[in-house]
């Protein structure tokens, strides 16, 4: 079966991929001994915050002695069906996946049999998951939307009536949903009366985020604060406002990326929210050495009670703030 890896991938990583990606000993984390254990990395689709997970991934399986591949689905569900194929075709102790469409994961279980599956990125339904067989590590992402509304609600205490304007993430991936309902809830529970002026799926792009806000200025409706899902949305907005001679409007993004972090900086954005993909990797590579070597995630720092998730913490990210984060 051809690899799927991205070429942008491919070169983020420094991967060598026709023979196998085997692993190393450059060093770092060796609190966890994964030698001998392989494991099957299946990617939804690079970008920056993924690429930046699957490389501490990589450095945490050659550190721990593990073998680690990694291939990119270019967000086709079909290739991740048969990259889970692939895995059990060659016999990998453990995978992990970044689902290309959550409601997928139960079929991907289905497909993986008795390979266990360290999902990350996008977070199956609860009912899908099982403790030390198919668990998700990665960040709360109700906690980041709270985090947007709260700087909100502080930033405009004094205001009783609150415009907004919220750019999401694509329908099917949960971070869309668990970042956009808390944001809302936490606006609800404030006491103040909310409207939400426009509202639309931006699917993390950059150009689109900035095509839509061009659009929402043509209505003339007033807005307050722009909310974005992730930076790359919010720094569509910010081109919008540029070229459109819009200033003075708080525009707040998630994930704390480099640009993003810039953008704050040059006073451009006013808040995001930091999603630690290098710590994300880590653990979910550390989750898969415990399940590929038949042991237990028990003990693991951030795992939940029920042993469903392994939760990496989200921090607020502000100008006061921002240059520990670059």
């Amino acid at each position: 079966m051809k690899r799927l890896m991205s070429a942008a991938l491919v070169a983020a990583l420094g991967v060598t991929c026709l023979g196998g990606c085997q692993a190393g000993s450059t060093g770092g984390d060796t609190a966890v001994n994964g030698k001998g254990v392989k494991i099957y990395v299946s990617l939804s689709q690079a970008d920056a915050f993924r690429n930046t997970l699957i490389d501490a991934a990589k450095k945490t399986a050659e550190a721990s002695g593990a073998e680690i591949v990694v291939y990119d689905a270019e967000n086709s569900i079909e290739n991740q069906v048969a990259q889970i194929k692939q895995a059990v075709a060659e016999d990998y102790d453990a995978i992990m996946c970044g689902p290309v469409d959550a409601d997928t994961a139960l079929e991907l279980e289905a497909l993986a049999g008795d390979i266990p599956i360290v999902f990350y990125n996008s977070c199956p339904d609860a009912s899908v998951l099982e403790p030390d067989k198919y668990i998700y590590v990665g960040s709360d992402e109700g906690v980041a939307g709270q985090y947007q509304a709260e700087y909100i609600l502080d930033q405009m205490s004094d205001k009783d009536e609150i415009n907004v304007v919220l750019l999401k993430g694509p329908k099917n991936h949960s971070a869309t949903k668990g970042r956009s309902e808390e944001f809302k809830n936490t606006l609800k529970a404030s006491g103040k009366k909310i409207n939400v002026v426009f509202e639309d799926n931006a699917d993390w792009e950059q150009g689109i985020a900035e095509d839509y806000f061009d659009l929402f200025l043509q209505t003339g409706k007033q807005f307050d604060a722009v909310v974005c899902n992730n930076d790359t949305m919010a720094l569509g907005v910010i081109d919008s406002c540029k070229k459109n001679g819009i200033s003075g409007v708080p525009v707040l993004g998630i994930d704390a990326t480099a640009d993003g972090c810039a953008a704050i900086q040059a006073g451009d954005m006013a808040f995001t929210v930091y999603q630690s993909g290098s710590g994300q990797g880590e653990a979910a590579v550390k989750a898969a050495i415990a399940l590929g070597s038949g042991g237990t995630t028990q003990g693991m720092e951030g795992l939940s009670d029920d042993g469903l998730y392994v939760w990496v913490p989200f921090e607020k990210v502000d100008s006061s703030n921002v240059a520990d984060y670059q």
